[in-house]
């Protein structure tokens, strides 16, 4: 498989602050990846030097199989499509916007590009419409047109959820969910909701504190550990007693195991809850169990309807303490 990106000992400052430290990071061409974490954990950072609009990184970037000469990063940026929280869109209408990006590459044949990449995003209606006064959905979908139209080698969003109702998000969640297998470009994406993250992508890059952590970074909990056992307060974890030292401890969704019952097994954490959300989540389903902590869990539909679990129905939360991941 080839790779679109790869970063080594990719370091970035905010005046004298290490914001970003990635000694390794790969991400693979023609493939969906999140970018996940809190705020401040580097996220947008990352973005902005994957498109390129940034120069002061320090380290080795590759592109497409090329060594990224910082001088000259403008022929990098003509082959990536970057999607801002907010996107800015010029005066005019949508169609005047997405034309005048065609015109700018040179690039042929508009009227059919144009309408083309509208009806593939559904806003057909908005192409006479005054971009500024746009909602947020459609302005969001109208500034993704803008950067489709050119056909980028990487699409690159950030936070493309976080200022659209519910309707513009399951839209956007759709089409993200398959970009990258009907293109065969490659994607990658910023989002809070890690779960989101985790159903959407192919591959996940979980940041904390400007590092990568090998954790989805999901059912996360904070804590200090005491004899091989991690106490967060509201919970005790135990842990494999290899782990000698962890202020953080996550457990992926996908490592929990639910039973009506406690499991008598290997599985050496165990937690009484009740249901509090079933949902579809791209083809598997979303558990949340209250045990106090909310855990939040992946399950397949073939494993729902044997529980057979409505909301508010009793359920045990159980996983190895292997499972545990730890920072």
């Amino acid at each position: 498989m080839s790779k679109m990106y790869q970063l080594n000992q990719l370091r970035f400052y905010y005046n004298d602050r290490l914001a970003l430290s990635l000694d390794n990071i790969q991400i693979q061409a023609g493939k969906a990846t999140a970018l996940i974490g809190a705020n401040g954990s580097g996220k947008s950072t990352l973005l902005n030097i994957l498109a390129f609009l940034s120069s002061s990184w320090q380290g080795e970037i590759v592109f497409n199989g090329q060594g990224v000469n910082i001088k000259n990063l403008i022929q990098y940026r003509r082959k990536v499509g970057f999607l801002a929280q907010k996107p800015f869109m010029l005066c005019g209408t949508v169609y005047d916007n997405i034309d005048l990006a065609l015109k700018i590459h040179g690039i042929k044949q508009r009227p059919e590009k144009i309408h083309r990449v509208l009806q593939q995003l559904d806003i057909k209606h908005c192409a006479d419409q005054q971009a500024k006064q746009l909602s947020g959905g459609e302005l969001q979908k109208s500034a993704l047109a803008r950067i489709l139209v050119l056909q980028p080698k990487v699409l690159l969003l950030d936070e493309p959820f976080s200022y659209l109702d519910q309707s513009s998000a399951q839209a956007l969640e759709s089409f993200l969910h398959s970009y990258a297998r009907e293109t065969g470009h490659t994607l990658v994406f910023s989002t809070h909701d890690r779960l989101q993250g985790f159903a959407l992508a192919d591959e996940v890059i979980a940041l904390a504190e400007g590092k990568q952590v090998l954790t989805p970074l999901i059912n996360l909990f904070h804590g200090q550990l005491i004899d091989h056992v991690f106490h967060s307060g509201a919970l005790r974890i135990i842990l494999t007693e290899a782990i000698t030292n962890a202020r953080h401890a996550s457990i992926n969704p996908q490592d929990i195991v639910l039973s009506l019952d406690a499991l008598v097994s290997s599985m050496r954490n165990h937690f009484q809850g009740h249901v509090v959300m079933i949902a579809d989540e791209m083809g598997s389903v979303r558990v949340n169990v209250d045990t106090g902590v909310i855990f939040q869990v992946l399950i397949t539909y073939q494993a729902l309807d044997e529980l057979n679990i409505k909301l508010g129905d009793k359920l045990w939360v159980n996983f190895k303490s292997n499972a545990v991941v730890v920072f």
